[in-house]
């Protein structure tokens, strides 16, 4: 949390920064080789004006010239499994909220922030 986020190198919507919508969908979501598991964030981020895509996206994409030249911010898709949200600058998380893998659903409102001045 500390070295902020980095955008991955490969994802259905190319490198970037993937979201989950909801806590209980980021278990089957962390699959490709830049995830990681641990613990779930809840993230505050700007996603401007959303490119929608389909059920597939584009992994050839990347984030300046298919996205952000085009006027969009973020990408969001559903590849049935939960809508996503990718952004591929770090400069748009406004926020993180960390919470221990440990806490049941009904704990995640009262988990801590965990970046000072964000």
């Amino acid at each position: 949390i500390n070295s902020n986020f980095r955008p991955g190198t490969v994802g259905w919507c190319g490198g970037g920064i993937y979201f989950a919508m909801e806590p209980q969908a980021t278990n089957q979501k962390v699959i490709g080789p830049d995830s990681q598991k641990g613990c779930i964030l809840q993230v505050k981020v700007d996603v401007g004006k959303p490119r929608h895509m389909g059920k597939f996206c584009d992994r050839s994409m990347v984030g300046q010239t298919a996205v952000l030249d085009q006027g969009f911010g973020s990408v969001t898709f559903d590849p049935s499994d939960g809508q996503e949200y990718v952004v591929y600058r770090n400069s748009q998380i406004l926020s993180i909220r960390r919470y221990g893998w440990w806490l049941p659903d009904a704990a995640v409102k009262d988990a801590y922030w965990d970046v000072p001045g964000r």
